[in-house]
């Protein structure tokens, strides 16, 4: 419901979304910070296999919370050396937009408590 209207989200520390896509989005923050990891969809291509390997522990098939992604698996492999040579690791903060292409694989994190506002309504369109 939120894709078509402005969404307020308010979060605690350390409250987010792990690996996800969807449609063409932006966020504000209004208070608070917020932690980003993208990655380009054509960087990771057509190969589903190696979505999984960056984004999650193969491992061990449990879904990690983001903090927890951020601590174990962020050093690990070539995961490193994947987002700090072809994605992006950044902090967004009050008054900040960051935008979201569609397809991009993200997550995200609160830093602090935190407030922003989100949305996705009509941004595919831009994209032509």
């Amino acid at each position: 419901m939120w894709k078509d209207h402005l969404a307020l989200t308010i979060g605690r520390d350390q409250q987010g979304l792990t690996f996800h896509r969807h449609n063409a989005a932006w966020n504000v923050v209004v208070f608070g910070s917020k932690r980003w990891i993208l990655y380009d969809p054509a960087r990771m291509g057509s190969d589903k296999s190696r979505w999984k390997r960056m984004t999650r522990d193969v491992n061990r098939p449990i879904q990690l919370t983001t903090p927890d992604w951020i601590r174990k698996l962020y050093n690990k492999d070539d995961r490193k050396y994947e987002i700090r040579n072809f994605g992006h690791d950044c902090v967004q903060r009050p008054g900040e937009l960051l935008f979201v292409p569609k397809g991009w694989g993200h997550m995200v994190i609160n830093i602090g408590d935190t407030v922003a506002v989100v949305s996705e309504r009509g941004l595919d369109a831009m994209e032509s």
